[in-house]
């Protein structure tokens, strides 16, 4: 059997008496399939689109850490200070004292670094209210509490405004009066009432 001339380019005869060029039989055997260096590409891209995506949420945790840490600044010391606000923008005159039982007693007060606040608050018929804002540790657990005065102090304070401050300091060196919050975390806020 005689070849025809394009035989140069490796025909195959197939039934049918048809000549099929053989490149072209090489090229569709190899469409369904990758090569190794195709494959270690899409592998290695893979491989950076996770360390990438790894990273953003290593980011993303120590960003919602340190968010966390300041939840005393953002969510309670606002409602503390509308509180106090309250509180101290009622009295008409104020002492601080270093202890709870001080501001009872109403001995010793002093200027700086006070744990309670005695405040009198004058009625619009004349007579006086007394009230004590103190910061103390009851049962381990430190909270700022509010005593009011019915006749005689109550063992028990009446209400608490906050349980999550580590530290609260008054002050009035100033000539204003200074309240420092210090949250559970060490970050800290100070809020200025008025003077005396």
């Amino acid at each position: 059997m005689r070849l025809p001339k394009h035989s140069c380019r490796k025909a195959k005869w197939v039934a049918g008496r048809q000549w099929i060029d053989a490149s072209v039989i090489v090229r569709k055997g190899r469409m369904g399939a990758f090569t190794l260096v195709e494959i270690s590409m899409v592998m290695a891209m893979l491989l950076m689109l996770s360390a990438a995506l790894l990273m953003m949420l290593q980011s993303h945790v120590t960003f919602m850490r340190v968010l966390h840490s300041y939840a005393f600044l953002r969510d309670d010391a606002p409602q503390v200070n509308n509180m106090l606000t309250g509180i101290f923008g009622k009295a008409d005159s104020y002492r601080i004292y270093s202890s709870v039982g001080s501001a009872k007693a109403n001995t010793g007060s002093i200027n700086a670094d006070g744990k309670a606040v005695r405040l009198i608050f004058r009625s619009p018929d004349g007579s006086y209210d007394e009230g004590i804002v103190a910061f103390e540790v009851v049962a381990g657990e430190a909270k700022l509490n509010f005593y009011s005065y019915d006749g005689a102090w109550n063992g028990t304070p009446n209400w608490t405004i906050t349980q999550q401050a580590s530290a609260v300091t008054f002050a009035d060196d100033t000539g204003i009066l200074l309240v420092t919050l210090t949250g559970p975390n060490g970050e800290q806020v100070t809020y200025g009432g008025t003077g005396e």
